[in-house]
């Protein structure tokens, strides 16, 4: 099998500039003992999933390190563990597949060329990837469940390894979603896709008076749920829902291997406003974060910094 150092150097040939960031990168998560039993195995194995999946762990460990938070990880459980404050905040990684998006979209953008922007698909694979993680956290409902009494079995809460009184955090990236990190970061509604995967927030819509044909308001549309390619309906507006409730926070990045060598990768935290253990603000260091407000038949996406 071949060495780390022989993977990235293979991996990267046609870009040699990447290959001394990423080995000071995987050097950095060696010395800092957060890798699980798994991680070296399943970064070289070819898969691009495994190899995604720790590029983003190893990158958000840098991000939440240079925060000046003090981490733990452990084989068992989410991947990092917060201990600064009076309890431990948890904090669950996962980088999603682009499955579902053509190629053309994914590939490098080609000046002065339109193209569509498969801004559905890209935001369903944010919706499965935090219910995977809120299923991981809160269990799974056995499929042969009797209607109206479902019970969730497994899961760090039922097991006892995330406290009933510990924030938990979705930490999702999305640099495989998108050429680069703007397009991968923000959705139709010019908000972050993690807003859109938390709050029922859609593309912007005009509303023009019918007798003065003038515009008298430009506002979110309201987009409770999305189509999946098999035309289920899957709901977009988990934050408002009480059953994910056990979850305190997503954190959103489009951080990809570019992000190793100093490129910029915005950052972006939404607060679950329904949360049993709500994460402070600040404390991720997120470059913008944002919460939902409810006033009567209106809901109001506001940004707290």
């Amino acid at each position: 099998m071949l060495t780390r150092d022989q993977f990235l150097a293979a991996r990267y040939k046609d870009r040699p500039g990447l290959i001394e960031p990423l080995t000071k990168l995987y050097q950095e998560y060696d010395s800092r003992h957060l890798k699980d039993s798994t991680f070296d195995e399943k970064l070289i194995d070819g898969r691009e999933d495994h190899y995604f999946g720790g590029l983003w762990e190893a990158l958000l460990a840098r991000h939440l390190i240079s925060c000046g938070l003090t981490l733990r990880s452990e084989d068992i459980g989410p991947d990092f563990k917060i201990i600064n404050y009076d309890g431990p905040i948890w904090v669950e990684a996962i980088c999603p597949s682009p499955e579902g998006l053509p190629s053309s979209w994914l590939a490098p953008h080609t000046p002065n060329h339109v193209r569509h922007m498969p801004h559905e698909d890209m935001l369903l694979r944010w919706t499965a990837a935090l219910k995977e993680k809120f299923e991981k956290l809160a269990g799974r409902v056995p499929r042969n469940a009797t209607p109206g009494a479902e019970e969730r079995r497994g899961g760090y809460l039922n097991s006892g390894v995330v406290g009933s009184s510990e924030p938990y955090v979705v930490a999702i990236g999305s640099c495989r979603l998108g050429p680069d990190s703007l397009t991968a970061h923000y959705g139709i509604s010019q908000l972050p896709f993690a807003v859109e995967a938390a709050f029922p927030v859609g593309p912007h819509e005009v509303i023009i008076d019918r007798h003065s044909l003038e515009v008298s308001e430009v506002r979110q549309s309201y987009r409770p749920s999305l189509s999946n390619k098999n035309q289920a309906q899957v709901r977009t507006d988990s934050f408002l829902n009480p059953e994910y409730a056990a979850i305190s926070a997503i954190f959103g990045s489009p951080a990809g291997e570019t992000a190793a060598a100093g490129g910029y990768w915005p950052t972006v935290v939404v607060h679950n406003p329904n949360a049993t253990n709500p994460l402070a603000v600040g404390i991720l260091g997120a470059d913008e974060e944002y919460t939902a407000i409810v006033r009567g038949s209106l809901l109001e996406i506001k940004r707290i910094a």
